[in-house]
């Protein structure tokens, strides 16, 4: 479809004998076109993971856990403190 309103729209079909065909999407690179150049090594972002992390480095959920459970206690011992 064309951008311009004036312009009738494109409609797939059948061509007038002295019409082009629609350029393939694809063509293959040939030995004569040049190839691109690889690019240079970069260091990553990101320091890589040591294989040696503890246990809580390992699964956070447990020091989740834990924070919560001690928050609870916590909770509790001022409620008694208070007189509850």
């Amino acid at each position: 479809m064309s951008s311009d309103p004036t312009q009738p729209p494109v409609v797939p079909g059948p061509r007038e004998p002295g019409q082009p065909a629609a350029a393939p999407a694809y063509t293959a690179p040939t030995a004569a076109q040049p190839q691109p150049t690889p690019m240079p090594f970069e260091a990553p972002a990101f320091e890589p993971v040591s294989a040696d992390r503890s246990l809580f480095e390992k699964r956070p959920e447990i020091l989740i856990g834990l924070a919560t459970a001690g928050g609870l206690v916590a909770a509790q011992i001022l409620g008694r403190m208070r007189g509850r």
